[in-house]
């Protein structure tokens, strides 16, 4: 019985580690008055609280705010700035011509 119990727990923590709903979310943001600089999000809960998020924060200190990108497993600062450095813009990913709706 207990082995039954044992492997039945191990089942379910590998199920539940193994889906993506313990991956953060992140999202890149800017503005029409932003030169250079832009800021980014991580470790939503969902893709719209790190969207929510980002806008509250490009808002807060700048005009014409939109989203950049939004990307699942970003989870640190260290995800953010792997994948959106603060050296230059990041890269659009979403939302331009031909591209998915952010």
């Amino acid at each position: 019985m207990y082995k039954g119990l044992l492997i039945a727990t191990a089942v379910a923590l590998t199920a539940a580690n193994g889906t993506s709903a313990w991956a953060g979310w992140g999202c890149a943001f800017s503005g029409s008055d932003i030169k250079g600089n832009f800021g980014r999000t991580w470790n939503a809960d969902t893709r719209e609280e790190a969207r929510t998020t980002a806008l509250r924060l490009c808002k807060k200190d700048h005009k014409g705010c939109y989203i950049v990108a939004c990307k699942e497993n970003v989870d640190s600062k260290e995800d953010a700035d792997a994948l959106w450095p603060m050296k230059e813009p990041p890269l659009r990913t979403c939302g331009g011509p031909g591209e998915a709706k952010c």
